[in-house]
């Protein structure tokens, strides 16, 4: 194939590549990376896609990019799920739903709540966010499958949230459900 062929082909699918990866990893910045890198590594091995099968060949490059991206190490740190509750690594101070739910709340009493909470979620909770573990190094701990104490992080993040917006309501005077 031609560069002139490739450019084509590239005209041709951006469009159907993009989707593939938005779909996949919900942000545009990363789709439109990722459709990028589906069609540099298309380019590399343009003798190996199958004459007629450009579209499908191109849409299963790019999904393997895209699930490549979601598996990586970077995107399971950066987006531990709950982040929306605590602060963020790398966030700017002052700034997010992080902190609005933590504003006004001691690091003491933001401690207190955490080891006042039940398990399963004391413990992820308490080796995650006082004592600076990694899910990963804390599911090791707890002897648990990494997603599961994810999950467990995540709901310990919502109830946390929950009791703060809730302390805040009724110190506000309006009325709680």
């Amino acid at each position: 194939m031609t560069a002139q062929e490739f450019t084509s082909m590239v005209k041709t699918y951006q469009g159907l590549v993009y989707t593939v990866c938005f779909q996949l990893v919900q942000d545009a910045d990363t789709a439109q990376d990722l459709a990028q890198d589906t069609f540099l590594a298309a380019w590399r091995a343009i003798d190996r896609c199958p004459a007629g099968y450009e579209k499908q060949w191109l849409a299963r490059i790019a999904a393997n990019k895209a699930k490549d991206h979601l598996r990586s190490g970077w995107v399971r740190k950066m987006s531990t799920p709950g982040d929306e509750v605590m602060a963020l690594a790398g966030a700017p101070p002052d700034q997010g739903p992080e902190a609005k739910a933590l504003a006004g709340v001691g690091m003491d009493e933001l401690e207190r709540k955490i080891l006042n909470l039940r398990e399963p979620y004391k413990t992820p909770c308490r080796l995650c966010l006082l004592e600076g573990y990694t899910p990963a190094e804390a599911a090791k701990i707890c002897r648990r499958p990494e997603a599961t104490l994810s999950a467990q992080l995540w709901r310990a993040k919502k109830i946390l949230r929950q009791e703060i917006e809730q302390e805040r309501r009724t110190e506000d005077g309006t009325v709680s459900r």
